[in-house]
């Protein structure tokens, strides 16, 4: 019978024991890398620009009051145009939002309105033309 030293017995574990743990840490390591990536929050923006312009030769107007906002929900927004006629929204949802757009000239106001539909990651674009109310 051969002789067996305890001496080697115990290196054989030792070393089984260590490529074992390198495969455990080898694959937790993978599972954590593989649910990091794959649990990543998707994004929902929804950008969209407004374009106010007079009806006069597509003239912008700046300084108006636009608002978006989805019929029978409380979401939207208020903003305010800039020089060139144009304000930019982001939405966190899509929607179909309804545009109000309204300028005021001293006693007299200019109104506009319109539709917009936003999808997620996809920038969308309106132009709201004001005219004076009667």
């Amino acid at each position: 019978m051969p002789v067996v030293k305890v001496h080697d017995f115990s290196v054989y574990m030792k070393k089984i024991i260590t490529v074992g743990c390198f495969c455990i840490s080898f694959v937790a390591l993978f599972f954590i890398l593989g649910t990091q990536t794959a649990c990543q929050k998707q994004s929902t923006n929804c950008p969209c620009t407004v374009t106010v312009d007079s009806g006069a030769g597509n003239i912008p107007v700046s300084g108006v009051i636009v608002r978006l906002y989805a019929p029978h929900s409380t979401a939207g927004s208020l903003g305010q145009t800039n020089g060139a006629g144009v304000i930019d929204f982001n939405f966190s949802l899509p929607a179909v939002y309804s545009i109000s757009a309204v300028y005021r000239k001293g006693s007299v106001y200019d109104s506009g309105s319109g539709i917009i539909q936003l999808e997620v990651g996809q920038p969308e674009s309106a132009t709201v033309t004001i005219k004076p109310v009667p």
